[in-house]
């Protein structure tokens, strides 16, 4: 199926990646809504990504970045590049994913009877495929900035599907896809993130101009997604963590939050310190103290765009750690059960 009134630019970041790309190609190229532009940013591999993508995929624009700009900068680099042809929409996909054939299709369709929307994600499903566990169906988010999959390795089936929200908290930057004129009111990935709560913050950005997320489980798209946290990863998301925090809560919010923030910060530090990634947390606080003037200046433009109270958004915020591969002890009985209680009392009283 060839629609030439749907334009579609699909935006991949390369880093490393050749290994994935031989499997992550076909797919693109067997989807039944073709894209009209493929943009590939290569950031800085130190493999053989670049000469494998210009010999097996030529027909792909390629972008070289001589540094790594981070998952921000490296995507907004395929953005720009892909908005010069003006597409309806763009998606972001992460260069460890498959495409189911009719995924394209199956988004454009979707999105085009959405007149308020922002982005659209697809169902994404851990590899291999006969697995059939879902790796996200739109993700959740923690109220003091944690952010993680919905229904993670959940048996994809036809009842847990029926039950998937189909508006969640955010949508996974791994596979989103994005109607490109309301960029032009939001704008592109924040540059300063770099790594981490980057798609987290675009989305509330644009939740904050009344735009909606949606999920459409129709489509689907399989991630080679891994559990483990390396040291770098840890330090953007617990460095980037409290600046979302900043940028999109009010006041009064963020001061009935404290408590558990400090509190929270203090357990990371202890286990940090006993899991070998104490220096690397330390570092975190004060590169994210680094921007904090920064932020507050990017706070006031988001305060002044937002169009929903803080008692509208702490609806879609979780009051529990409820994630697979997220599980300790200490998480179920202790902290679980405590901020519990706390964001309950907190909810009730939170009414701007």
């Amino acid at each position: 199926m060839k629609d030439p009134s749907v334009k579609i630019a699909v935006i991949i970041l390369s880093y490393n990646g050749q290994k994935y790309f031989p499997e992550l190609f076909a797919s693109l190229k067997a989807q039944t809504l073709p894209a009209q532009e493929i943009v590939i940013v290569d950031n800085n591999s130190q493999d053989d990504s670049v000469p494998y993508i210009q010999e097996n995929f030529p027909e792909a624009t390629l972008i070289i970045s001589e540094k790594n700009l981070g998952f921000a900068g490296g995507n907004n680099l395929g953005i720009k590049k892909a908005l010069e042809n003006k597409p309806g929409y763009i998606f972001m996909l992460n260069q460890d994913t498959v495409c189911d054939p009719r995924c394209l299709e199956i988004l454009a369709k979707k999105s085009q009877g959405e007149d308020n929307l922002f982005a659209a994600q697809p169902l994404i499903n851990c590899w291999p495929p006969e697995d059939q566990l879902i790796q996200t169906s739109g993700n959740r988010l923690h109220f003091l900035g944690f952010g993680y999959s919905g229904d993670y390795k959940n048996k994809a089936e036809s009842e847990v599907i029926k039950k998937i929200d189909q508006e969640p908290a955010y949508l996974s930057g791994a596979a989103l896809f994005i109607k490109s004129s309301v960029l032009e009111k939001t704008g592109l990935l924040d540059e300063d993130l770099f790594l981490y709560h980057e798609d987290t913050d675009l989305c509330w950005r644009a939740k904050f101009l009344g735009y909606s997320l949606k999920v459409f489980p129709e489509a689907l798209v399989y991630h080679k997604y891994t559990e483990a946290i390396s040291r770098n990863r840890w330090f953007w998301s617990e460095r980037n963590r409290p600046l979302f925090l900043l940028k999109f809560f009010k006041i009064p919010t963020l001061i009935l939050i404290l408590p558990c923030f400090f509190l929270m910060e203090l357990g990371i530090l202890f286990y940090s310190l006993l899991d070998g990634w104490f220096i690397t947390k330390v570092k975190s606080i004060f590169s994210s103290g680094g921007q904090f003037f920064k932020t507050l200046k990017k706070r006031r433009q988001i305060q002044k765009s937002r169009q929903f109270k803080d008692r509208e958004l702490i609806n879609k915020l979780d009051s529990y750690f409820d994630f697979a591969g997220f599980e300790h002890p200490l998480i179920k009985y202790i902290v679980n059960p405590i901020f519990g209680f706390y964001w309950k009392i907190v909810h009730f009283f939170i009414f701007w």
